[in-house]
């Protein structure tokens, strides 16, 4: 279970890290490893452990092979996609 918020920004961070190569995931599988990702950030519902549950829960996603990306550049993905990508 998730919500539209939580399940936009988990696409959002996926799509990033995947596109920096910061998370190698199973060909096809970036939905499935948001969906993932939004359901885990909805159990945690602790806003102030961010960034540290989404790269526990990315670990955690089946169809993930690899995570590059340590909470500092996970923090900075985050905050570029709240700034617009800028």
């Amino acid at each position: 279970m998730s919500t539209p918020f939580l399940t936009g920004f988990a696409s959002a961070v996926v799509a990033r890290l995947v596109q920096t190569e910061q998370l190698e995931i199973v060909a096809g599988s970036e939905a499935a490893v948001a969906e993932f990702l939004a359901a885990r950030l909805f159990a945690a519902r602790d806003g102030a452990q961010l960034i540290t549950t989404t790269g526990k829960a990315l670990l955690a996603a089946p169809d993930v092979e690899e995570l590059w990306a340590d909470d500092d550049e996970i923090k900075q993905v985050v905050q570029e996609l709240h700034m617009g990508g800028r």
